[in-house]
């Protein structure tokens, strides 16, 4: 799956299913999730969840960091270094 196909899921999935409230906030691929209230620590494990169910990679508890999940760009980056991520198991 190319980076941009997987960059557009994470954005949409981060967009549908905490900025619902904020639809002016235009998310870019750098933006923090964390820093920006976007997600918080449960929205963390939310994410983890989409991407095993979707992407079909299991994020290790020592993967669990801002460097691979604090933006969309860190998180597609995440799932492109990982196996299982050739194709989408779902659609989200």
């Amino acid at each position: 799956m190319p980076g941009a196909d997987v960059t557009e899921k994470v954005r949409g999935y981060i967009v549908d299913n905490f900025l619902y409230t904020r639809p002016d906030f235009a998310l870019g691929e750098d933006d923090a999730l964390l820093g920006n209230g976007i997600i918080d620590s449960m929205g963390v494990m939310e994410v983890i969840m989409f991407l095993e169910e979707v992407f079909g990679v299991t994020v290790n508890d020592a993967d669990i960091t801002e460097e691979n999940l604090g933006t969309v760009r860190a998180i597609a980056s995440y799932v492109l270094a990982h196996p299982g991520t050739a194709r989408i198991r779902r659609t989200a």
